[in-house]
């Protein structure tokens, strides 16, 4: 059930499509059998992501009709505030924190603030940009080697993530960082925490959010992330157990998006906050975030993206 009516909408998003009409909406995996799933209604307009590379646009402009581009971390929160009922007019502080999305800017985002509702979202703060290569999921240890960079710590062998790689990957890698060739600059917050737990030996995974502590945070300066990586580096060069880095690291985060959130909401009046993203399915740290917020009606989950992408574009 949509939160408002809507014209016949497809968000041809990957994964899950849904066509939306009216209060109602159906999914598919793929856009043709969002639309099979409904007989009889055909979309006015097609959502699709705001990447150029995005595959929706091919299925878009083969079926001839109007294409809206949305931005991810716009319809991430979007989806947020359509999972719990708010209206067409409603807004929220929306923090979209993941691994990373293409951002109006031609950066990757990973990291946002928004002052968001469904008919267009500002960004408000965002994480320091850094430059990196080949930061997937999978390779860690090159989100680490571009936090060190970016923190002026040297590449030096006692670091987990240097020795990670080869002596070649690191030669290219360090070509890469300074010319840019090849290379992306990103606000993500997902990948910063890949490049933590690379440097601290362990993923950022939680377990069950009931038994992990809460550190003291760590120091930054505003939203660039080297100092954080540098006080991170320091407590494993002294031999701090990683599960104690880890409770400060997510008491960091929690410290960062409270004192976002009540430089937003001092600025505009809300009071309500979104929480978007994969970072967020760390549950301690969703808990720990959700303390610090007291005060704020939080909202959170992983509705589809798909459902923020239609009801954006809908929206207009």
């Amino acid at each position: 059930m949509l939160p408002w009516p809507v014209a016949p909408t497809l968000a041809a998003g990957a994964g899950v499509s849904l066509l939306g009409a009216g209060r109602h909406a159906w999914s598919g995996p793929s856009p043709d059998a969002a639309l099979r799933s409904l007989g009889g209604v055909f979309p006015e307009l097609v959502a699709v992501d705001l990447h150029p590379g995005d595959p929706a646009r091919v299925w878009a402009a083969r079926s001839g009709l109007p294409v809206r581009a949305v931005a991810q971390h716009h319809a991430l929160v979007a989806a947020v505030l359509a999972a719990h009922g708010l209206g067409p007019d409603e807004q929220a502080i929306g923090f979209a924190f993941d691994r990373g999305g293409y951002g109006p800017d031609g950066a990757t985002w990973g990291g946002e603030v928004l002052v968001a509702g469904y008919k267009g979202a500002r960004r408000f703060a965002h994480l320091g940009y850094v430059r990196c290569a080949g930061t997937a999921p999978d390779r860690p240890h090159r989100a680490a080697l571009a936090h060190l960079r970016h923190a002026g710590i040297p590449w030096d062998l006692d670091l987990l993530p240097v020795r990670a790689c080869s002596n070649r990957e690191r030669r290219v890698l360090a070509r890469q960082l300074e010319t840019g060739y090849g290379c992306t600059t990103t606000s993500s917050l997902g990948q910063l925490l890949d490049a933590i737990g690379s440097l601290v030996g362990r993923g950022e995974g939680s377990g069950p959010a009931a038994h992990v502590a809460l550190g003291d945070a760590y120091p930054m300066d505003g939203l660039d992330p080297g100092p954080l990586v540098r006080a991170v580096v320091d407590d494993v060069r002294g031999g701090v157990p990683a599960e104690s880095v880890a409770a400060r690291v997510r008491g960091t985060v929690a410290a960062l998006v409270a004192e976002q959130a009540r430089r937003c909401g001092g600025e505009t009046g809300l009071d309500v906050v979104v929480l978007a993203g994969d970072v967020f399915d760390d549950a301690a740290l969703t808990l720990a975030v959700r303390d610090a917020l007291r005060g704020f009606t939080v909202l959170a989950g992983r509705p589809p993206l798909a459902l923020g992408q239609l009801l954006c574009a809908a929206a207009g």
